[in-house]
């Protein structure tokens, strides 16, 4: 099956800063940088010997990922290097506590690529805690134990404006075509997007990874344009 790409929205205002630290909850908080690395941190939360399509997790470790198994050994990973994309067995998101759900809706805003792997829309969308992700009008066709879902956002700005984005969810209204138009001199950039596919085949896991680095990229590109109009 070929993958269906969803936009769900793309909302960009303009590039703003604010984006160098990292949203830890009594953790040490490590900056992320302008530059991307050569092998981007990408971690496959999954239990052992699970498998969904051609996804293991050896199949996982070939393709340059770290695979762990449990929310506090992916939170302590992300401390020693920030994550750049992050991958979920479905029976993994039933461990995330509270605070582990705050944690990642941080990391998703931040830019990490959070995905859903053999997770419905519906049940993924109320892990993130987040409004249903399924596209209006989309046909409810369940993503199924072998499919995945990739959910993608970032938010850049002064802290001050991010804050106040986040005081008005604007997540959740971005998602809802709702987006906050905040009223400030200081360029923003606020988006999300979403995109569902298949794991039955090696060239659907290749396109998965392929997503990724296109996000990754374009995120890392965006951090460094900040980092470019603030330096001058």
């Amino acid at each position: 099956m070929k993958i269906k790409l969803l936009l769900v929205l793309i909302a960009l205002l303009g590039i703003g800063s604010g984006y160098l630290l990292g949203g830890g909850h009594g953790e040490e908080v490590v900056a992320r940088t302008t530059t991307m690395p050569a092998n981007p941190h990408i971690v496959y939360l999954t239990p052992p010997d699970v498998v969904h399509g051609v996804l293991t997790s050896e199949r996982a470790q070939e393709q340059g990922m770290v695979t762990l198994q449990s929310w506090a050994e992916v939170r302590k990973a992300a401390q020693v290097q920030p994550l750049d994309a992050l991958l979920v067995e479905h029976n993994k998101f039933a461990e995330l506590s509270e605070d582990d759900r705050t944690w990642l809706r941080r990391q998703v805003e931040e830019g990490v690529g959070v995905v859903g792997v053999g997770i419905d829309i519906e049940e993924f969308s109320a892990a993130l805690g987040l409004p249903n992700l399924r596209a209006p009008g989309e046909a409810p066709i369940p993503v199924g134990d072998d499919g995945y879902y990739l959910f993608r956002a970032l938010l850049l700005g002064t802290p001050e404006d991010v804050q106040a984005m986040r005081n008005a969810n604007w997540l959740e209204r971005s998602i809802l075509g709702e987006p906050i138009k905040l009223d400030t001199r200081n360029p923003l950039s606020a988006g999300v997007g979403a995109a569902r596919g298949k794991l039955v085949s090696e060239q659907d896991m290749e396109f998965l990874n392929q997503q990724l680095k296109d996000w990754i990229e374009y995120v890392y590109q965006k951090r460094e344009e900040i980092a470019s109009i603030y330096a001058k």
